[in-house]
């Protein structure tokens, strides 16, 4: 396979639930060469720190001293990994037979590749999103509306839902998730690895980004499956995840499409949910539905300014 060493990298957050399954299946299915696994803590309040060192202590933790944020948190397992690929695993996936082996032969296969990413499935089996094209202007404002997916599918070409079901084989591809991915060392030292600045979503995206536009190669691999309990981790979609992911959307936009990009969707983010809130006042100011939409709408008009939300959190400089 061509590896010596394998560092596999865990961030977590409140995980003890969904962790056991990870690093159960990472004992079951191991890759053939020698690996390690390095776990950052983001000071998690339901013991998963005291779960890892009773149950696994194979499993070296870095405590990383405060909810820091899955980049920063890469940032700081990487720091005590030693091995010549590195790979970042969510701590809800569950690998199967032979995926770390495939991901990583994929990626040393070529001179030139410098990311590749796994196939994810849902519990039932069936593919999930594991791969898409780099967000633009049209695309961000189609998936910020309220419209939502109708907007997607009228209003860009980008792709951003990409399955293993669409590939045949390794693919090279704009971006590949995170929850299951291996990058060359040298590409992660050489790129300074995930930007902190992003607390939660399109961390990846970016990083593949930077590296695409080098020149190197970022791939899908059909072969390496890994089940992905999607949201298992951050819990299920609320304001705060609205929150983080339309920050971090605009952040993508400011550095990788230019200042102008961003202000554009910045500013677009602020009028439609200010609309929208004043549209839900006059509709129903004291029904609990709205107030409850209002929430979200008020949190977004506040990104939208640039400004901090209740929904931040501390050691986030987005």
């Amino acid at each position: 396979m061509g590896c010596d060493l394998l560092s596999i990298l865990i961030v977590t957050y409140d995980c003890a639930e969904v962790l056991p399954g990870c690093l159960d299946s990472l004992a079951a299915n191991p890759p053939t060469c020698e690996y390690e696994v390095v776990c950052a803590d983001n000071s998690s309040h339901d013991g998963t720190v005291a779960l890892v060192r009773e149950r696994y202590p194979w499993v070296r933790v870095v405590e990383t001293g405060g909810n820091i944020g899955f980049a920063a948190g890469n940032l700081r397992a990487a720091e005590h990994a030693r091995g010549q690929v590195l790979v970042l695993l969510n701590p809800d996936t569950v690998v199967l037979p032979g995926a770390l082996d495939a991901l990583t032969t994929a990626l040393l296969a070529d001179d030139n590749r410098a990311i590749a990413g796994a196939c994810l499935l849902a519990e039932d089996g069936s593919p999930v999103t594991s791969w898409g094209d780099f967000p633009t202007v049209g695309w961000a404002i189609a998936n910020t509306a309220p419209w939502g997916s109708v907007g997607l599918r009228v209003g860009s070409r980008v792709r951003m839902d990409g399955t293993c079901a669409d590939l045949a084989d390794i693919t090279p591809v704009d971006w590949v998730s995170g929850a299951a991915l291996a990058i060359r060392r040298s590409t992660w030292d050489s790129f300074g690895g995930m930007d902190p600045g992003y607390f939660l979503y399109y961390e990846e995206t970016d990083l593949c980004f930077r590296v695409r536009a080098s020149g190197a190669e970022v791939v899908a691999v059909p072969a390496a499956r890994i089940i992905h309990l999607e949201g298992a981790a951050v819990g299920t979609q609320s304001v705060r995840q609205y929150v983080w992911s339309t920050r971090s959307l605009i952040r993508f936009l400011r550095r990788n499409r230019g200042w102008f990009a961003g202000a554009l969707v910045s500013h677009w983010v602020f009028e439609i949910n200010l609309l929208l809130w004043l549209v839900s006042m006059v509709a129903g100011p004291f029904s609990p539905a709205l107030r409850a939409r209002r929430q979200r709408y008020d949190a977004l008009i506040k990104v939208g300014l640039g400004a901090r939300t209740s929904f931040d959190p501390e050691s986030t400089d987005a």
